[in-house]
């Protein structure tokens, strides 16, 4: 049974809301954008949001659902369910977020080294950004 996991793509004018893996655990050093398991009674719109505020200390807003793709990677099978979002208005563009995570171009996206499973996001989001 897959595990659902909820991502939050947050844009900012034309940038895009990434992190970096730890050095050590599933999918060491790869890209990767904020997100995380849900919780057993979490909607993935709301798993985005906990998921952001928690591991970058910023709130965002969803707008719309991206794709919901499985995966299978060596250690787990994984329900990948993206929202694109934006920094919630009282907040300015590209606010500082906590490291691991950071602002990158949207026309940079394709020069990281993200996971398998972000493949489908990854070709929708190319050229397209929201506030």
């Amino acid at each position: 049974m897959a595990i659902k996991v909820s991502i939050a793509i947050v844009e900012s004018i034309g940038h895009v809301l990434v992190g970096t893996r730890a050095v050590s655990g599933a999918l060491a050093g790869k890209t990767e954008f904020p997100g995380g398991k849900c919780l057993a009674d979490e909607t993935p719109r709301s798993c985005a949001v906990r998921e952001c505020r928690e591991e970058t200390g910023l709130i965002v807003v969803p707008r719309e659902h991206l794709v919901t793709t499985i995966h299978e990677y060596d250690h787990e099978t994984v329900e990948l369910n993206f929202w694109r979002c934006a920094l919630t208005p009282d907040l300015p563009d590209c606010a500082v977020p906590q490291k691991p995570f950071r602002w990158v171009s949207l026309q940079n996206l394709n020069e990281l080294n993200f996971p398998d499973g972000n493949d489908d996001v990854l070709s929708i989001i190319a050229g397209t950004t929201v506030g």
